[in-house]
Parts: C-alpha cells; structure tokens; sequence
C-alpha cells in the first residue's frame, strides 16, 4: 500500500512539474524574475558561460523555451544588448500578469 501511495504521489509531482513547465504557450511572452541574482548564459545548461545576472522583478521578453535533461530553459532578448538572446533557468521566470 505505501509502494502504491509512493507511486501516486511520485505520478502527481511529474504532472505538476510538466504543467508548470508548459506555462508559456505563445512567443513572445512577458515575464518577470521571481529569484535574486539568477544567472542569464549563452546558452541552455548549467555548463555554459555566464553573461550576466538577473534580479527580482526584473522584467524580461520570453522569446522560447527548451527543456535540457529535466531543467527547462527559457530563451529572453538580452537585457543589456539591443540584439540577441540569451537563457535563464525557467524555474526564475514567470508569466507577468
């Protein structure tokens, strides 16, 4: 009985994840930073190169999304630069309502 509450449990923190990673169905869409200091690379993944950081609040354009692994990635126009995109950890980025 336990293995199979274990399971549900498990199966509904999977469908939670997967809905709250779906939460940007169009691009571009406004979003805003909920986490200090988030770091924005040049590309999707931890490993790659920092550019720069984002704060709370931060207001940012969401241009796509990609799930690397079980992390998803959102793609933003660059804060600083007038072209180009960089990518911040989805788990920082919100809707903006």
């Amino acid at each position: 009985m336990r293995k199979v509450f274990a399971l549900a449990v498990l199966v509904c923190l999977l469908v939670c994840s997967v809905s709250e990673a779906a939460r940007f169905r169009h691009f571009p869409a406004d979003g805003v930073c909920v986490g200090d200091y988030v770091r924005f690379r040049d590309r999707p993944g931890l490993r790659s190169r920092i550019l720069g950081r984002l704060m709370k609040g931060d207001q940012v354009t969401v241009v796509s999304q990609v799930t690397v692994g079980r992390e998803l990635w959102c793609e933003i126009y660059d804060p600083y630069e007038d072209d180009g995109t960089v990518w911040v950890s989805g788990k920082y980025i919100v809707p903006l309502r």
